[in-house]
């Protein structure tokens, strides 16, 4: 018996040494990745290192090795905290083969590595009916992600939100996934209303980092998840039609005439990947004619990026509408990269006006390569940037490039720069 015993607390103390060991080789990889980041180099200096430095000596030496806990997961994430580069991306990895399989999706539920969320300690009741309370300009109240999560936001502690699970109608295999009192949101105030965010997948419940949330128009307006879940965000608001961003669906570029006078063209990215380029060529060689109207709206909303490459010949057919004609820019917060570059140069030009919603924030940094990274214990993936700031962008980036008319909406925003127009 006593053999037993010493063999049992022997081998719990390998396995704890051995994801001690796990910790710190994710730890130290991630660390040395962010290092090698343009934005760590240009803005981790002076004082900021002598932070920095005292924030990696902390999480070196914390105790929390169980990868599959939010601690793990915001330890690493923190060493991102202090840079703004909203380019930067950090992941858990989750094996979708076992949400293809009911006894291995109930295996995994029960494994050790399962993601066991933090519970909500409290009387779930009372929190929810305080927050319902709350006036609508508040961070704190209860958000949908349309009929699928119920979410109750409330401050935890001076710089923290959590967001507790009231309610949820995702299934996998006839099973919820979320269990009512689960945290599926942190958020960390490093702006008044803006966030570097942890949110937990809806499908998955696998962490993702955000490092530019912002509460807008009663919303966790960059809370968009890839695949299902993708055409939905956190809000207060359920139900009401969306003005602002454009349809998933619609065609990358857009050329018409909405009435005489007004011509419309819209784009949705600069990809410079060499099919893409292809067909912005095609595109702008069809329409580079046509413009007659005194009037052309330029539809930027959801422009994902991209380069020079693609943008330059629509800059130039732009810039010499401009000698004849007005030209009203359309932007929202999801339009990004290149996107808020590309509006910046438009706003140098004459009769542009800039009309919608401020940008996202997320235009000094890049990837030439898109290339991501795994840590060592291939749990979690990194997205590292390796573009070079120009200095001239560095005051938009998280704060964004601001129009010069703010839309409202409740409205069709195209209808809306035709009546302010007249």
């Amino acid at each position: 018996m006593r053999l037993i015993f010493i063999f049992l607390l022997m081998s719990g103390y390998i396995s704890s040494l051995a994801q001690a060991n796990i910790y710190s080789a994710d730890f130290e990889a991630l660390y040395n990745i962010v290092r090698k980041t343009p934005s760590y180099k240009d803005q981790i200096k002076g004082e900021n290192k002598e932070s920095y430095q005292r924030l990696y000596d902390h999480l070196q030496k914390d105790s929390t090795h169980n990868i599959g806990s939010y601690n793990y997961f915001y330890n690493l994430a923190q060493l991102f905290f202090p840079i703004r580069d909203n380019h930067l991306g950090f992941y858990q990895l989750i094996n979708n083969d076992f949400f293809k399989d009911a006894n291995a999706y109930s295996n995994y539920f029960a494994s050790p590595e399962f993601i066991k969320h933090q519970k909500f300690d409290g009387n779930l009741d009372s929190l929810q009916k305080a927050l319902l309370q709350m006036p609508v300009d508040s961070v704190e109240g209860i958000y949908y992600l349309d009929t699928f999560l119920t979410i109750g936001l409330y401050r935890h502690s001076l710089n923290e939100y959590r967001g507790i699970v009231l309610s949820s109608t995702i299934t996998v295999w006839r099973k919820l996934n979320w269990e009512r009192g689960e945290t599926a949101i942190h958020l960390y105030e490093h702006l008044p209303k803006h966030f570097r965010a942890i949110y937990a997948d809806p499908f998955s419940k696998g962490f993702i980092y955000f490092p530019n949330e912002k509460y807008l128009q009663q919303s966790l307006i960059n809370s968009h998840f890839y695949g299902f879940f993708q055409n939905w965000n956190y809000s207060k608001k359920r139900g009401t039609k969306d003005y602002v961003n454009l349809p998933k669906e619609r065609p990358d570029y857009i050329f018409k005439e909405l009435e005489p006078g007004i011509h419309y063209l819209q784009l949705k990215h600069f990809s410079s990947n060499n099919d893409k380029l292809v067909e912005a060529k095609a595109f702008y060689d069809s329409i580079k004619n046509l413009p007659t109207a005194a009037n052309l709206i330029v539809d930027l909303r959801n422009n994902e990026g991209g380069g020079e490459k693609a943008s330059n010949q629509f800059y130039q057919f732009i810039k010499k509408y401009t000698a004849t004609g007005k030209v009203y820019v359309l932007i929202n917060n999801r339009t990004i990269s290149h996107g808020e570059i590309f509006t910046l140069q438009l706003k140098q030009l004459p009769n542009v006006t800039t009309l919608g919603q401020t940008t996202s924030g997320t235009l000094v940094y890049g990837s030439n390569y898109g290339r991501t990274k795994k840590l060592p214990s291939q749990q979690f993936q990194v997205y590292p940037t390796d573009m070079g700031a120009k200095k001239n962008l560095i005051p938009y980036e998280v704060f964004g490039v601001k129009p010069d008319r703010e839309l409202e909406v409740t409205r069709d925003w195209v209808e809306q720069v035709r009546e302010w127009r007249r």
